[in-house]
């Protein structure tokens, strides 16, 4: 599998974009980071004891490790936003993403109530995912590494109170949409 021209269309958008009027541009300004290396990839994936999903991997490897990308773009693998966030605590990435089909407690549990808010948002619900977009307003698109959806992107919008649901992709294709013009 290739990522060949993934850069040359990035100058493009850049350039039929000069205001950075698509949403999120802003952000990323159509720019990713360069490649990273395999031996930091190697890393990242001994110590949280995953094996990152191939697509994603060779994006890193072969395209960049963040920026341009769907939304607010890309996060970096290396770095967590905050030192204490999901994914970055022993244990987090290794343990199986729980579900396959989606999921929210209005649906499951129809009163508010039955799980309060704290157990909504606790990180058992996406562990075995790695936060990889920021769509907005707290949400995030996620990379699930292990369990039966590994290599799936899935959607968390509990903040909005709109569960965890299955994008339906795979890295490539999400990516590939985005670049495209079709929003993933």
């Amino acid at each position: 599998m290739t990522w060949a021209g993934v850069r040359d269309r990035l100058a493009d958008l850049s350039a039929a974009d000069p205001d950075f009027t698509r949403f999120g541009a802003g952000k990323h300004r159509y720019r990713l980071e360069p490649p990273v290396p395999a031996a930091e990839i190697a890393d990242f994936e001994a110590r949280h004891g995953v094996t990152l999903p191939e697509e994603y991997r060779g994006f890193l490897l072969s395209v960049g490790g963040h920026g341009a990308g769907p939304y607010y773009g890309l996060y970096r693998l290396s770095a967590p936003e905050c030192p204490d966030e999901d994914g970055w605590r022993p244990g987090f990435l290794s343990t199986p993403f729980p579900f396959t089909e989606a999921w929210n407690r209005a649906e499951h549990h129809p009163t508010d109530n039955e799980i309060p808010d704290d157990l909504y948002f606790d990180q058992r619900w996406i562990t075995g995912s790695l936060k990889v977009a920021h769509f907005g307003c707290g949400a995030y698109f996620r990379l699930v590494v292990t369990g039966p959806e590994r290599g799936r992107l899935w959607f968390d919008d509990r903040a909005s109170d709109g569960g965890v649901s299955p994008c339906g992709t795979g890295f490539r294709e999400w990516y590939l949409k985005w670049l495209d013009g079709r929003e993933p």
